[in-house]
């Protein structure tokens, strides 16, 4: 099965290869190099919906300000990356000796169900499936509301609203969330102290500020409120309270800096964020600190060959830190080439180095379908080649720790972009002892 995978994965990117030159035209072609332009004004076409802030606000330039074709790519990216849009333009034009940049967008579909389905451990018998449901733009602020259902092995219900844009004078956005889990315990230490399998029920909420400083620096704070149900028989560290039902109140602050071109497959930029999560004030006796930090960057190489790399670490401290909230390995976050196996611990780090190369860079699709709107079959394409290496470590606080402990794991991918909606990712992964995985799913690497 697995010589398999690797004959269609070498013969897809040898066809890829044959049809790249006549599916591609470079959109850089237009652009004189290193010539330079006076902004006299900005001019924004194609937004029926999307209010023309929501645009502006990510421009690094404006009217009086001197801009190059370099410039204007970057910008027409972080347009991009709103994921509002199925193809972005951002071009001069001379009036009376004047320049005028305009950004040409074209909308794309704003109401659609996205189908899911996860495997947990590798196992066939513990599928999840469902629904994400997504309503974005509905009043042309990027406000986004999303509806998940989850059916199977661990039913979810969410319901979630985002509002980047809440106070836009002062650069305000709103986030809240409302969720039900019906979780399978994940903790290995808590079924052996439990001696047996059992679920845990989640009732979350939370309502989160966030204050935009500028276009790359964000503050944010919330507050969150989780009733977590756990088996028949309370015990310690199975619940932080160790009563059957934890109460627990939260606070979170946080920042993030984030440069990135094209957010979602980024060739430069960097992005990096900080965050506390503070749980229990001491109510019931629930007492701990959940900190995370992340760091990653992004640079091109030589020609279209770019890099990325990324660190992440998460820290739980406290006095009665329960074992739902330790930090796992194999289920969200993992090591390709150990993807199915599962570690768990206070602290989490994870590495990864990866580069990657265009077969199809940057193809604006389109096509007429019946019964359909055109803004729902158009999409930006994007097929790279990537390689790769992951390496990671959970362990306990005042657990020693040693680089030697380290999953590491390394491979290749081809990577599908279907912009501003999602990716598709086949890679092949070994680990350190050279055994090899198929991994396939959707979204981004990182």
């Amino acid at each position: 099965m697995k010589l398999a995978y690797l004959k269609l994965f070498f013969v897809t990117i040898g066809l890829l290869f044959l049809i790249q030159n006549k599916l591609i035209a470079d959109p850089d072609s237009l652009f004189v190099p290193d010539q330079f332009y006076v902004v006299d004004s900005i001019k924004i076409t194609g937004n029926d919906i999307t209010e023309d802030y929501i645009i502006l606000r990510e421009l690094t330039f404006k009217p009086g300000d001197i801009v190059n074709p370099t410039t204007l790519k970057y910008n027409r990216e972080r347009i991009f990356s709103l994921r509002l849009f199925t193809k972005v333009e951002v071009y001069p034009a001379v009036n009376q000796d004047k320049y005028i940049i305009n950004i040409e967008v074209k909308e794309s579909w704003y109401i659609y169900p996205i189908p899911f389905i996860r495997r947990q451990d590798g196992s066939m018998k513990k599928l999840s499936y469902g629904i994400n449901f997504s309503y974005k733009n509905f009043r042309g602020r990027n406000e986004h509301l999303r509806t998940i259902i989850s059916l199977g092995y661990d039913p979810y219900f969410a319901l979630l609203y985002q509002n980047p844009a809440l106070d836009y004078n002062n650069n305000l956005g709103l986030a809240f969330d409302l969720s039900f889990l019906k979780l399978n315990n994940k903790s290995a230490f808590a079924k052996k102290l439990y001696g047996s399998d059992f679920k845990y029920k989640f009732y979350s909420t939370g309502i989160g500020l966030f204050k935009r400083l500028d276009q790359f620096n964000e503050i944010f704070s919330g507050v969150g409120y989780d009733y977590i149900e756990g088996p028949e028989i309370p015990m310690k560290r199975i619940t932080s309270s160790g009563q059957k039902i934890d109460r627990v109140l939260s606070l979170i602050v946080g920042y993030a800096y984030d440069s990135r071109d094209l957010k979602q497959f980024s060739q430069n930029g960097i992005f990096a964020s900080s965050i506390l999560r503070h749980k229990g004030f001491g109510i019931s006796n629930i007492n701990y600190n959940i900190f995370q930090f992340e760091f990653r960057e992004y640079r091109s190489i030589a020609g279209d060959l770019s890099a990325r790399w990324r660190f992440a670490f998460r820290h739980s401290f406290g006095p009665s830190i329960p074992l739902y909230d330790y930090s796992f390995l194999g289920y969200n976050e993992y090591v390709r080439g150990y993807s199915n196996e599962i570690e768990e611990g206070n602290n989490l780090i994870l590495t990864s180095i990866e580069a990657s190369y265009p077969i199809v860079k940057d193809w604006d699709f389109s096509i007429k379908l019946p019964l359909l709107p055109q803004q729902l079959t158009s999409a930006r394409i994007g097929i790279y080649l990537s390689a790769f290496t992951d390496a990671g470590e959970v362990f306990n606080n005042h657990q020693r720790f040693r680089f030697s402990d380290f999953n590491t794991g390394y491979g290749f991918g081809l990577t599908i972009l279907v912009l501003p909606y999602n990716a598709i990712r086949f890679e092949y992964a070994f680990n350190k002892n050279g055994t090899g995985e198929f991994l396939f799913g959707t979204g981004f690497s990182f």
